[in-house]
């Protein structure tokens, strides 16, 4: 059996040949590891190194610059990047680290903890990547390593008995991430790592691999969850087009957005019209839904008659939007997945 003393020499021996170079491995700067770890969550690699980190960096270079900031100036920076309560977040604890600290991160975990957005897992990776303590920043997929390797063992214990043997948190904690990619992705492990990895527990970190390529045909798709807002106003709808870069741009649509995890339809269409037009809304239970197939995703349309309660509405997304009576939809351009909605909405008595 791998004996856990060995691990963390042969990670960090590893990690030094193979380590990725990206740009927040430059920095020491808490602030800038703080915003590449929040955007980091729920985003890929790539998107964040090549155009959502530099950009932001270049408006917002300090957390004072941020402090100073409201949501409207930063929601054109964070656009695309989904989860604007995440954005928020960095706005929110910008500001009490400037008010409250003078600007500084509070060397103290448990206090990093108490601030917006900021969970036990980004407290230790701000430890880890700024400071070269030597914690360990627990994620999914540094659970996972070590459970596979070690099921007997309690995690979070054994992580942290590893990181203090090793000579570097910052570097342990990089290793740690660099080798779950490489085991998601079915490379192997060379030098005395690889001892670690042999093909029988490198198979075990790609069940879903290998159950894509015994039966294709019958693999789950992906399924994505967009809540519609038909929001109704004097016997008009609020139509907005679709913004620049994406598909059918200049279409008109309803305003909505994808679920988000943990929320309720209803609850996605109160948050993506507070956060995309500026304005509260009541929404009614959906009067129609369709569930669009395509080859490798599923696509769940939701509609939901809507009033507004609070607020003026506001384009955020630098796109048009106007309002439109039922009688005149055949006159708009609507994306053709509109197309059932709008025809129940025309017979619909108010």
């Amino acid at each position: 059996m791998n004996d856990p003393k060995n691990f963390s020499a042969a990670l960090e021996n590893w990690y030094s040949k193979n380590g990725r170079d990206l740009a927040w491995r430059k920095t020491t700067d808490p602030y800038k590891i703080w915003i590449s770890e929040i955007m980091l969550q729920q985003t890929q690699v790539p998107r964040v190194e090549t155009k959502y980190f530099p950009q932001f960096l270049m408006k917002f270079p300090d957390v004072e610059t941020l402090a100073a900031a409201n949501w409207e100036k930063i929601f054109p920076v964070w656009r695309g990047l989904g989860f604007y309560s995440r954005g928020k977040n960095v706005l929110k604890t910008a500001k009490i680290i400037v008010k409250n600290f003078g600007g500084k991160f509070p060397h103290d975990r448990a206090e990093l903890q108490k601030f917006p957005g900021i969970g036990e897992y980004t407290a230790a990776a701000i430890f880890a990547f700024s400071w070269d303590e030597k914690v360990a920043a627990i994620d999914t997929n540094v659970s996972k390593i070590l459970k596979i390797l070690w099921p007997a063992e309690n995690v979070a214990q054994l992580a942290e008995k590893l990181v203090r043997d090793s000579k570097s948190g910052r570097d342990w904690n990089n290793a740690m991430m660099d080798l779950a990619t490489k085991l998601r992705t079915g490379e192997k492990i060379d030098g005395d790592l690889g001892g670690f990895f042999p093909d029988e527990i490198r198979a075990k970190f790609l069940p879903a691999r290998k159950k894509f390529e015994k039966n294709a045909r019958s693999k789950k798709k992906w399924r994505l969850e967009i809540g519609i807002a038909c929001i109704r106003h004097d016997g008009k709808y609020l139509i907005q087009t679709r913004p620049e870069g994406k598909s059918f741009t200049g279409q008109w649509e309803f305003p909505g957005g994808k679920r988000e995890k943990g929320e309720t339809l209803r609850a996605c269409v109160q948050r993506e019209c507070r956060e995309e037009l500026g304005v509260e809304v009541s929404v009614r239970p959906h009067f129609y839904e369709e569930l669009i197939d395509f080859d490798k995703t599923q696509l769940l349309l939701r509609f939901h008659r809507c009033q507004i309660q609070k607020g003026t509405v506001e384009s955020r997304e630098e796109q048009k939007f106007d309002w439109v009576a039922p009688a005149d939809f055949g006159k708009v351009d609507f994306l053709s997945t509109n197309a059932k909605a709008l025809e129940k909405l025309r017979q619909m008595r108010v």
